[in-house]
């Protein structure tokens, strides 16, 4: 039967062959404007006062967003128009552009935050580098326009970036309010669970069927009825332990911590909502009546209003997501300010349905802020990212 914990699943990337090139970039860009006498480094594709990015570097990079992107929405998903006049591959080249200069200015402090590639990390650069030429091939590697030394270099500046984004984060300090720490503080609960979700039966022939309509009426009905017995026996004073490992259904689990969400920050998991509603009106020793969800009857025991254990770690929970919104508003303003240079020919490349491509004429190189975008586009482009991880999540 089913769990009725849904998993937080951590997702790092929509691909796995992603993984490396997006560490530490995951910051988000706003509006603005700026301009300057940046000239673009000859061979590259975007060029900054704090370093460049080469053509290849940034095929490659696109080309791995592009990947990653039609193996969930399919080749054809880049002539569509987010608003008028803009493609979904104008929107994505835009973002890649983003990610690269973001990728630049946290790689250009590594010396400032005494950070460098560590040998394990040039060692999973390596790993890398090999595995995506042995899974890509050489005959892709040459139509996208793609050296090995762009994959090694990218990977090398992406690896650092992400390491100086978590140097920066660790360097952020932050102190939670009286509001933010009581919302971490964790309860601990004790709970059995009637299932109502075994609604299958087995025919005269020994296969396994849904139950017709008045079998499962009279199934529920008898859950609920055993439910209400073992509330009783809660009440009058048996042992919860006992009643929970005869009644309980497989997998139910019986103690739980979690904050005023649901959220045990421990096990990184949720209750549903039924269960830890319930759960934060009662007081300490309290039992709960019939609480019903999708899983059943559940009938809950606080044993504390103060589990400290799960309480610290969410309150380092908090901590750390206040720090990164602190750095990520920092970072934003960051983007904002940064001026850019976009070579012809970076400028040229397009994202389109089949295949990206780099179109026979292009504007002179640019010099942009890297807030300098449609926020719409962005925007859109965003919950588009959002919806594959949320497909990555379900599947695992």
């Amino acid at each position: 039967m089913k769990r009725f914990i849904k998993k937080i699943v951590s997702v790092i990337g929509i691909g796995a062959i992603s993984a490396a090139l997006l560490a530490g970039c995951g910051s988000k860009t706003t509006t603005g404007s700026g301009d300057s006498s940046n000239v673009a480094t000859e061979g590259a594709a975007v060029t900054m006062d704090q370093g460049s990015v080469s053509m290849g570097e940034a095929r490659l990079y696109a080309y791995v967003m592009r990947s990653q992107y039609e193996s969930y929405y399919g080749t054809e998903i880049w002539d569509m128009e987010v608003e008028e006049g803009t493609t979904f591959g104008d929107s994505m080249k835009e973002m890649v552009t983003q990610q690269l200069v973001q990728m630049i200015l946290l790689s250009s402090q590594a010396e400032d935050y005494g950070v460098s590639l560590s040998e394990e990390d040039n060692t999973a650069v390596e790993e890398y580098v090999t595995n995506f030429k042995t899974n890509i091939g050489e005959d892709v590697m040459t139509a996208e326009g793609i050296t090995e030394d762009d994959i090694r270099s990218v990977v090398q500046k992406s690896t650092l970036s992400g390491n100086v984004y978590e140097a920066m984060l660790e360097k952020e300090s932050v102190e939670l309010t009286d509001e933010e720490k009581a919302d971490a503080t964790c309860i601990k609960v004790q709970h059995v669970l009637i299932s109502t979700t075994d609604t299958t039966t087995t025919d005269a022939d020994g296969n396994t069927v849904d139950m017709t309509d008045e079998e499962k009426t009279a199934y529920l009905e008898a859950q609920k009825a055993t439910a209400e017995e073992v509330l009783e026996k809660a009440n009058s004073g048996e042992d919860f332990q006992a009643l929970s490992d005869e009644y309980s259904a497989d997998n139910a689990g019986f103690e739980f911590s979690f904050d005023k969400n649901g959220y045990d920050p421990v096990n990184q998991t949720t209750m549903v909502e039924p269960f830890y509603t319930a759960a934060w009106q009662l007081g300490e020793g309290e039992i709960s009546g019939l609480v019903e969800s999708d899983y059943g009857y559940h009938i809950i025991k606080c044993i504390s209003l103060n589990d400290e254990e799960a309480t610290q770690a969410s309150i380092e929970s908090a901590e750390n997501t206040k720090k990164t919104t602190s750095l990520e508003e920092k970072l934003t303003t960051m983007m904002d300010e940064a001026k850019y240079t976009e070579s012809d020919e970076w400028k040229a490349f397009k994202i389109t349905s089949g295949a990206a491509t780099t179109e026979t004429t292009a504007e002179s190189g640019t010099t942009t802020s890297a807030g300098e975008t449609s926020s719409e586009t962005e925007s859109e482009t965003e919950t588009e990212s959002e919806t594959a991880t949320a497909t990555t999540a379900e599947s695992e």
